[in-house]
């Protein structure tokens, strides 16, 4: 068995939690009866431009193994960061609450945009050399 499987497992195990979140949100959006197009456009730009430069960075300045630890820091800021945002949003002022179907598929889109981006923009012989 090759020492390259646990990684290969992870690896699906993301992609595929990306790709539920991104069929979660297409779902959503879908059955809005209303499509909110510019809701989700504005969303897919943000989400890209916030994470888009931080991961192209991350993954070029960082051995592999610090990126990963990296990646789960991020990813748990993210989420509390989330949760704090929702619970003062639901609290003091409702209008700050962003959670919609324009929302949902703004913020996959966008995710999905920096992955593709992330892995096909730049071949892997030329981020292992320092180009």
């Amino acid at each position: 068995m090759s020492s390259n499987t646990p990684a290969r497992r992870q690896r699906l195990g993301q992609y595929l939690a990306v790709a539920l979140v991104c069929a979660f949100g297409a779902a959503q959006f879908y059955g809005a009866d209303p499509r909110p197009w510019g809701a989700a456009t504005g969303w897919t730009v943000v989400t890209a431009l916030l994470v888009g430069p931080l991961a192209w960075l991350a993954r070029d300045r960082l051995p592999p193994d610090r990126y990963e630890t990296l990646a789960y820091v991020a990813a748990g800021a993210a989420m509390l960061a989330a949760i704090v945002w929702l619970g003062v949003s639901l609290a003091f002022a409702p209008r700050l609450f962003p959670y919609g179907p324009g929302f949902a598929a703004g913020v996959a889109s966008g995710t999905l945009l920096v992955l593709l981006a992330e892995r096909t923009v730049v071949p892997e012989r030329m981020r292992d050399a320092g180009l």
